[in-house]
């Protein structure tokens, strides 16, 4: 898995008591193959930090799965992610909250092929 936060990571090395001193336990992201990796992404309000989405572009996998509660910073980052050699194969939007403005969106995003490959 992918974490913006390193808690998650240093508590996942710590608790499978492979840690080399690097925080890493061991597994990389590129250890991970590109061509049959999903990456879920469901961020806070705020979309994805830069620096995750610059992550994201690098270890470039094949499908993203982009769930949002704000279409507004989702659409902010799906274009970065169309940018960098994504297409879009399905969005559909949630109603969680009937009779309120807020919705949940879900959007698929697919690497394009002769991209990187």
């Amino acid at each position: 898995a992918i974490f913006e936060s390193t808690d998650p990571v240093r508590s996942a090395t710590v608790n499978s008591g492979d840690d080399d001193g690097e925080g890493s336990g061991g597994v990389l992201v590129r250890d991970f193959p590109r061509e049959s990796t999903v990456v879920v992404v469901d961020p806070p309000r705020k979309g994805c930090s830069e620096e995750f989405l610059e992550q994201l572009y690098e270890f470039a996998p094949q499908r993203v799965v982009y769930m949002s509660c704000d279409p507004a910073t989702q659409a902010r980052d799906a274009k970065g992610l169309v940018g960098n050699g994504y297409e879009i194969v399905s969005s559909q939007p949630f109603d969680l909250f009937p009779q309120t403005r807020h919705i949940e969106s879900l959007v698929v995003f697919e690497k394009k092929r002769g991209d990187g490959e």
